[in-house]
């Protein structure tokens, strides 16, 4: 998925859960391009453009970073190295074989009401070509139930844009899924709170919502950046927000009106300060 320039609020055979002790990327810098030449274990050092995100999830699930799970599918060796990144590796005999980066661990994507962990979004992986457009290679890593952590498919769906499902019996308790229990005890009373007020009407979904993303705001697990499919759906979006944004301000009568255009003002000041720490110059700006 690329992430618009503009509007920011933006892998079959069976694994050997094979264990490496040290991660596959190991130092960053600022290529991203991947390598080319015979994929040799232990030889194809990689290096990766950012540190990996925070861990945002239950403390017992460190216990698996700084390891990684490889598969073979095909010609490819894919690496799996939860909360750090993932490589692939293309085991053919050719002097040109791919040795690169699919993504690096960025932040959970949670269930409707941020109750539960759903998946866990890599991004910022080698740069690739899609529709003659360059863009970098993302990975969206499934989390299911099994007896010994391994990695279990790898798929390709969409151009440069990977699903990988990663087994474990870590994640066969509700104790690691549910985002309560990665709080720290600092946010879990508000958390608490929250659930009390929304069962009893006080809150509806949304501002339970609300409520909710402000505490994972806080402790630094909350993805500020909005993706798209497409550079299209991006610019529909933002050219709606726009006209909209328009329209209020031509009509703006009444207290909701105001109200309104409070709200929506404000998502677009939000907009313009993250556009600007992006190091991107916002529409209005040229």
């Amino acid at each position: 998925m690329l992430t618009c320039a503009v509007l920011i609020l933006l892998i079959s055979s069976q694994s050997n859960g094979v264990k490496v002790d040290v991660k596959v990327v190991d130092s960053h810098s600022q290529i991203g391009q991947g390598q080319s030449g015979l994929y040799r274990p232990g030889a194809n050092k990689l290096t990766a453009s950012r540190d990996p995100g925070p861990l945002c999830a239950h403390s017992d699930l460190a216990q698996i970073v700084g390891k990684c799970y490889d598969i073979e599918v095909s010609e490819y060796k894919y690496a799996v190295c939860p909360f750090h990144n993932i490589t692939q590796h293309e085991v053919a005999l050719k002097w040109n074989a791919y040795h690169g980066i699919l993504g690096i661990w960025s932040h959970w994507s949670y269930d409707n009401l941020y109750s539960k962990f759903a998946h866990g979004h890599y991004t910022d992986g080698d740069t690739c070509t899609k529709n003659d457009k360059t863009i970098l290679r993302t990975a969206l890593l499934h989390h299911t139930c099994g007896k010994r952590t391994r990695v279990v498919s790898v798929g390709e769906p969409d151009t440069c844009a990977y699903n990988i499902t990663l087994e474990s019996p870590l994640f066969c308790h509700s104790v690691f899924s549910d985002v309560y229990n990665a709080l720290p005890e600092t946010e879990r009373k508000q958390f608490a709170m929250s659930t009390l007020e929304f069962k009893h009407n006080v809150l509806t979904d949304e501002g339970l919502k609300v409520e909710r993303r402000k505490i994972l705001d806080r402790i630094g697990c909350l993805n500020m950046k909005k993706e798209f499919k497409d550079l299209e759906e991006c610019e529909r979006e933002y050219n709606d927000l726009i006209k909209e944004h328009k329209d209020l301000d031509e009509k703006c009568s009444s207290e909701a009106d105001e109200n309104k255009y409070d709200e929506l003002q404000n998502k677009y000041d939000e907009l313009k300060r993250v556009v600007a720490e992006s190091g991107l110059v916002f529409p209005d700006d040229l």
